[in-house]
C-alpha cells in the first residue's frame, strides 16, 4: 500500500471529530438551501394561480361592425377573473374633441360597470368620424386610464393611448354576414312576387286520375305499336 494512503488514513483518524462536524454542517446547509427553494417555488405557484384568476380590463377605439363611419369605445375584460367597479378617466385635449362631437369624455372617473365578467366587453358610441375629421387639423390624441378592482378589492389600472387619426380613410368590403343578409332579402323579395297575378300556380290531382292518365297513355302506345306491325306485314 502506498505511503500517502497511510498518511491520509492517519490524518482522518486523528481529525475524525472535525470531519464529522464538517459533514454535519454541509448537510445542514443543503437542507437550508432545499427549504429556501421549496418556499420560493411555493410562492411562484401561488403567484401563478393568482395571476390565472386576475382581471385585466383594457379600453380602445374601434370602428363599428355595421356602420364604418361610427367609432365605438370598447372596454373589454381580457383577464381570467371578474373585474369590479370599472371606471374610465380621460386625459388630453378633451374640449377640442367634444366640439367635434366626441361623447363620454370627462376628466373625472366615468363609471362603466359594477361587475365586468371575464371575456365580456362594454361597447358605447364614441363619435362619428365624419364630424371628428371635420377640420384642417386631425383630432388630437388622448389617454384613457381604466380603473378597476379584482375580487379581493385590490385596485388595478391600465392605460391606453387613443389616436383617432389612425382610423382616417379606413374601409372594408362586405363581410360574409352582410352577403348572407342580402341573399335572404332577395329570396324574401322573390317569395313576395308569388302573390297576386304573379303567384305560383299549383294544381292537385288524385291517385285515380293519375292511374287513368297512365292507362290512356299505355293504350295509345300499344295501339301505335299494333298499327306499325300491321303495316310491316
Amino acid at each position: 500500500m502506498p505511503e500517502w494512503v497511510h498518511t491520509v488514513s492517519g490524518w482522518a483518524i486523528v481529525h475524525k471529530e472535525h470531519i464529522t462536524l464538517l459533514a454535519a454542517a454541509v448537510s445542514a446547509f443543503m437542507a437550508i438551501v432545499v427549504a429556501c427553494l421549496t418556499v420560493a417555488l411555493a410562492k411562484d405557484n401561488r403567484r401563478l394561480r393568482k395571476a390565472g384568476t386576475e382581471p385585466e380590463v383594457v379600453a380602445y377605439l374601434l370602428p363599428d361592425q355595421r356602420y364604418l363611419n361610427l367609432l365605438n369605445l370598447v372596454v373589454a375584460n381580457v383577464g381570467r377573473g371578474p373585474a369590479r367597479n370599472v371606471a374610465l378617466e380621460f386625459v388630453g385635449d378633451l374640449d377640442t374633441l367634444q366640439k367635434r362631437g366626441a361623447r363620454l369624455l370627462t376628466r373625472s372617473k366615468l363609471p362603466i360597470h359594477s361587475v365586468l365578467p371575464q371575456d365580456e366587453r362594454f361597447v358605447q358610441l364614441f363619435g362619428n368620424c365624419l364630424d371628428l375629421f371635420d377640420g384642417e387639423e386631425p383630432p388630437p390624441d388622448f389617454t384613457i386610464h381604466v380603473h378597476f378592482e379584482n375580487s379581493s378589492g385590490r385596485s388595478k389600472s391600465t392605460t391606453y393611448r387613443a389616436s383617432i387619426s389612425d382610423f382616417k380613410g379606413v374601409s372594408r368590403g362586405h363581410s360574409a354576414e352582410h352577403e348572407t343578409v342580402e341573399a335572404l332579402k332577395q329570396i324574401a323579395k322573390s317569395l313576395e312576387g308569388w302573390g297576386g297575378f304573379n303567384r305560383l300556380k299549383v294544381e292537385t290531382v288524385t291517385a285515380a286520375e293519375v292511374a287513368r292518365e297512365q292507362k290512356v297513355q299505355h293504350d295509345a302506345i300499344m295501339e301505335e305499336r299494333k298499327k306499325r306491325d300491321d303495316s310491316q306485314n
